[in-house]
């Protein structure tokens, strides 16, 4: 009956226009979506003033007053924090709440004293092995001290996808263990997987090993004789923009502060000469396994034992103030939200380079911004609430959408939707100016039903590639309401070559793509928000 009432309400809005002879609702708020206004707003957001909007720097703080003063154009209303004493009394809104949803990041940094030690039992010899850091062994940095002594498991590539029945982790107890594993996956996988489906498995992978008790990873390059820096011609062959990031490689961790300790899972690279001493008469030969993965064969790998290793790390973490940007467009029903979320963050400055971010993620926040601006343009309330949200921190971790998901400003079991705008303005490639990745929750088969239909009906150039998933992929702030529990929705052409480089700049875009999406973005919303689902 409900899918009956959703088909009844499609037609009813596609017919409307004919009835009435009059403008329609959707049409007023498509005609509040121009190019020159999604140029206006990048121009600033991505211009030097902001300083590459890096989480709690000035220049995001500068971005987060800009984008709350815009909800305030548009008149949408705040949904923050509640003021309160001088705030209250001082602020120009009504309602007593800012727009703004305050919370605190930490950061983590190693301290100098680590080390790692590999302990090898050969019947009752015992023999440790030093490694040097920054030459045999790198690190993650871990939330806090810790001191790890757990013995080591070879896992080959550690890659597991049902899909071409692939799993390095099948006959291995991996509970309290370190895991061995050779960095990337087996190349076959190329051949048979989209690059999603492997970045997809890759994370699933850890999350999987997580899951059984493992202790951490040990990573390596079979073609790497150290970790860190790459040689000098090594890196004199890097692009300029790859050298400032090989140059800056951060090491600090970013979380958001709980209630316990959280369990350590800790993540080391080490050399190719560090592996081979821990696989060193195990029988165990990278090259012969590399082989056989590579191609797609069975793979048998011989028990790994006598061998544990003892990690020692110590940790300095600080505190970092940052903010969500909260509004509201009331509905009449207050118990249905939809949430338009974006990341308003970057990078920042590195090595003296601004990482203005124009694509990542000035478009999306640019986006979010303007199916506000359409929504209020429709000149109609809307049946659910919708919540605009731009979330800091992302580059540090999705901290902000998640910190908004553990302390929502409505019920969490109100949200009905999140539409991720992220990385919406550029063409998968030159040859294809069209075509966007649609990636949503699998048991809502009406979203892609709805995008068909509004594609066709409102003339929207776009060649969708529909991604149904259970357990949606993507490095995103979707992914925190994916895991809550919350359906979602995103749009997204593709990642080029300017993606996570200082030359992410606002005259790099594609702006017929970016409007593309966004006009498929609002009148998606607006149809859920107005109908039955």
């Amino acid at each position: 009956m409900n899918r009956l009432k959703y088909y009844f309400s499609i037609i009813i809005l596609a017919i409307y226009p004919v009835l009435s002879g009059q403008e329609t609702p959707v049409e007023r708020g498509l005609k509040a979506i121009t190019s020159e206004a999604i140029k206006a707003q990048i121009g600033f957001l991505a211009s030097d003033w902001t300083e590459g909007r890096e989480a709690g720097e000035k220049g995001e703080y500068l971005a987060a007053d800009y984008i709350a003063s815009m909800l305030q154009l548009y008149g949408v209303k705040p949904g923050g924090d509640y003021l309160r004493g001088e705030e209250l009394q001082n602020t120009v809104l009504t309602g007593g709440r800012s727009y703004f949803q305050n919370f605190v990041i930490l950061k983590t940094l190693p301290d100098d004293d680590q080390t790692l030690e590999l302990i090898s039992r050969f019947g009752d010899a015992v023999s440790t092995t030093c490694f040097s850091k920054n030459v045999d062994f790198s690190l993650r940095p871990s939330y806090r001290a810790v001191e790890i002594n757990a013995p080591v498991v070879f896992a080959g590539y550690g890659f597991k996808n049902d899909k071409i029945k692939y799993n390095d982790f099948s006959k291995i107890d991996l509970k309290g263990k370190f895991i061995l594993k050779i960095a990337g996956y087996p190349s076959f996988a190329e051949r048979k997987l989209s690059p999603t489906e492997i970045n997809s498995s890759t994370l699933a992978a850890e999350s999987y090993a997580r899951e059984m008790g493992a202790t951490g990873i040990l990573e390596f390059d079979p073609a790497s004789s150290i970790v860190g820096k790459p040689d000098l011609k090594e890196f004199m062959n890097l692009s300029p923009a790859e050298q400032i990031q090989e140059k800056d490689r951060a090491p600090a961790r970013y979380s958001l502060p709980g209630r316990s300790v959280p369990a350590e899972f800790v993540r080391i690279t080490i050399s190719a000469k560090a592996a081979n001493e821990i696989l060193k008469g195990s029988g165990i030969v990278i090259d012969d396994y590399l082989k056989r993965a590579d191609s797609g064969q069975p793979v048998v790998i011989p028990s790994l034992t006598g061998k544990s290793v003892c990690f020692r790390s110590k940790a300095t973490t600080t505190q970092i103030a940052v903010r969500n940007i909260i509004g509201v467009i009331e509905g009449n029903n207050s118990d249905q939200v939809i949430v338009v979320g974006a990341h308003y963050d970057h990078i920042g400055i590195k090595n003296g380079y601004i990482w203005n971010g124009a694509d990542d993620n000035a478009s999306g926040t640019v986006g979010a911004l303007t199916i506000a601006r359409a929504v209020m343009a429709t000149g109609q309330k809307p049946e659910k609430t919708i919540i605009i949200a731009l979330w800091s921190a992302e580059e540090k971790g999705l901290l902000g959408s998640l910190y908004y998901v553990r302390n929502p400003s409505c019920p969490l079991m109100n949200l009905r939707l999140n539409l991720n705008m992220d990385m919406i303005s550029r063409y998968i490639s030159d040859d294809n100016k069209k075509g966007v990745e649609m990636t949503y929750s699998k048991s809502f088969p009406n979203f892609r039903d709805i995008t068909a239909a509004n594609i066709q009906n409102y003339g929207i150039d776009l060649v969708v590639n529909y991604q149904p998933s259970d357990n949606p992929p993507g490095g995103s702030d979707h992914i925190s309401f994916a895991q809550a529990g919350v359906p979602i929705m995103r749009f997204k052409p593709g990642h080029r070559e300017e993606y996570h480089k200082p030359y992410d700049e606002a005259g790099t875009l594609d702006w017929d793509i970016m409007e593309k999406i966004i006009r498929i973005s609002f009148v998606n919303i607006w149809e859920l928000a107005n109908s039955a689902w």
